[in-house]
């Protein structure tokens, strides 16, 4: 940045074209330090993992409006962040939020059994849209999701036009995602990513589309500058939009040329000016990731031993009476620790006193920072994951509603010396 000038690379001149390379460049750095490969996959720069999430949701919402029902099925795993859990709204209530692994295996074994039992409308109508989302990991526990869902949902045939939407925020953290996108047959359709949790800086989010995928996303409504190839606003109301030229030539097609133009599917999404010296700072945060930690494999290796340490010594710490301090929440007691196919590098836990009484975790981050150790405490942005691990009841969390409880520095820690975080 102290050698070049670099300006909107939605313009010609020297400097919008050095940063239009720059942004190409690290746009295929960022896909192949996922493991996803370009010619089967695109990258869309968007302002975090939220960001992402909200545009795939909004073309759903868009596309549903033009078919007989009006809306899209939606399908989402209890672990999942708020931001997934928001795209139920968009669906007049078609929405399902599966309470366990089992109830997904259960639902993708036969989803027309499933569709079929009265309890809930777990099947999207016969031939109807669908969008299937869930996190590789809770980011409330570090439990880590079975990444093989997304191949089972496209090949199956009853959920043929379901979608499917994998939230890697957390996953990508501390893992690899060779996994997640090796074989473009099985990967997700959408795949949302947050850099600042991998590098720190800088603040970006990107969206990883399936190419044969793409086409969705460019039937949303709205366009913003850069995306459109011409807009009417005088003697008709029309528009001609880049990223659906890209998928016209085929269901998710690679490119189209326009003249000495082509343009991909990313083309038509990121609306406005990208943040291109944000976008160069990311060219330099994954050249210097790989230069001193090798791979995401030699991070996974670290942290998993971390982790599994950190777990092992929290679990036998005692007061002096041997009541223990610590009340860590798994769902498997702790057996996957030490296995990053199963557990990220996230131990979520409740501190006890020494006569069994929860210490409030807003006592507990508080003095944790002044001693310089933080931590994330309260809600943690996954209702679902929280709930469980508490054993919270439908007419619990309706109690701390009621006793003006809220996510935040403002909530309450205990409620009749229960946790509610």
């Amino acid at each position: 940045m102290k050698a070049n000038l670099y300006g909107n690379p939605h313009s010609a001149n020297g400097p919008a074209h050095r940063s239009g390379c720059v942004v190409d460049g690290v746009r295929e750095k960022a896909l192949r330090f996922f493991g996803a490969d370009p010619r089967h996959f695109d990258l869309v720069f968007v302002s975090n993992s939220t960001a992402g999430i909200k545009l795939v949701a909004d073309s759903f919402r868009d596309l549903a409006e033009k078919t007989r029902s009006g809306s899209f099925w939606y399908g989402y795993h209890k672990d999942a962040h708020t931001s997934l859990v928001g795209i139920r709204e968009l669906t007049r209530g078609h929405s399902h939020c599966f309470e366990s692994d089992i109830e997904v295996e259960r639902w993708l074994e036969n989803p027309e059994l499933h569709g079929r039992d009265g309890r809930y409308d777990l099947l999207p109508r016969p031939q109807g849209l669908g969008l299937f989302a869930y996190p590789g990991q809770s980011n409330m526990s570090g439990r880590r999701l079975p990444l093989s869902w997304t191949g089972a949902v496209r090949s199956s045939a009853p959920l043929q036009n379901t979608y499917t939407l994998l939230d890697c925020a957390a996953l990508a953290m501390t893992s690899p995602l060779h996994p997640v996108f090796r074989d473009p047959d099985s990967a997700p359709d959408f795949a949302c990513v947050s850099f600042y949790k991998i590098f720190g800086f800088p603040d970006l989010g990107a969206l990883i589309v399936r190419k044969d995928s793409g086409h969705i996303l460019t039937l949303r409504k709205y366009f913003g500058g850069g995306t459109v190839t011409m807009v009417s606003v005088l003697g008709g109301t029309w528009h001609k939009l880049k990223g659906r030229d890209a998928a016209d030539p085929y269901a998710g097609g690679i490119r189209q040329d326009h003249g000495d133009r082509s343009y991909e599917i990313h083309d038509g999404l990121e609306d406005g000016t990208l943040p291109f010296h944000n976008i160069l700072a990311l060219g330099e945060a994954i050249d210097v990731h790989l230069r001193l930690y090798g791979s995401m494999d030699n991070v996974s290796r670290h942290t998993t031993n971390l982790s599994i340490r950190l777990y092992q010594r929290m679990k036998y710490l005692t007061h002096a009476n041997g009541r223990p301090l610590c009340h860590i929440y798994t769902e498997d007691d702790g057996r996957g620790f030490g296995d990053p196919r199963k557990q990220g590098a996230t131990v979520a836990f409740n501190l006890l006193d020494a006569g069994g009484y929860y210490i409030p975790y807003a006592d507990v981050e508080r003095i944790a920072n002044e001693h310089g150790c933080y931590v994330r405490s309260g809600g943690i942005c996954c209702p679902g994951g929280i709930f469980t691990a508490l054993e919270y009841e439908p007419w619990q969390l309706q109690r701390a509603f009621s006793a003006h409880h809220s996510c935040g520095p403002d909530g309450i820690s205990l409620i009749q010396q229960l946790p509610t975080g």
